[in-house]
């Protein structure tokens, strides 16, 4: 792929340097539109895409990987410990085996990704086999 040279305008210029703020801030070198809507100070995606024909152009032009077309990525991939994790957080929190629809409206991640184990049944029991169910004082 080759690299063409190109001069910013001011507006783009203040849009890259906001994605590289928010990059830095997050300190990630692949920035999602939904990122960067929740941290940006200046401008929302669709001004960056507008700025510079597309999201994914806008990013490269900050100097940063791209998520590739087509792919649903967000942001950076959810490793299996923080998402096992972030079970037993919630069952220590509500005081009992945490359910899918308790995890979409008070967990740190939507039910989404636990579907990598085939069904929320399957994560939950994946959890506390790897730490065990936590006990809960009353």
């Amino acid at each position: 792929m080759e690299t063409e040279t190109h001069v910013l305008d001011p507006r783009q210029q203040r849009v890259v340097e906001e994605i590289q703020r928010v990059a830095t801030e997050l300190g990630v070198d692949r920035l999602s539109r939904r990122e960067f809507d929740e941290h940006h100070r200046l401008a929302c995606c669709s001004t960056a895409g507008y700025q510079f024909g597309s999201w994914n152009r806008a990013v490269q032009a900050a100097g940063l990987a791209t998520y590739e077309s087509g792919n649903n990525n967000v942001g950076p991939k959810i490793s299996d410990t923080e998402l096992l994790e972030e079970i037993i957080r919630l069952h220590t929190e509500l005081g009992k085996r945490p359910s899918q629809l308790e995890m979409a409206r008070f967990g740190k991640y939507s039910p989404k990704p636990f579907g990598r184990w085939g069904s929320w049944s399957v994560a939950v029991d994946t959890a506390y086999e790897r730490f065990g169910v936590p006990s809960v004082s009353q």
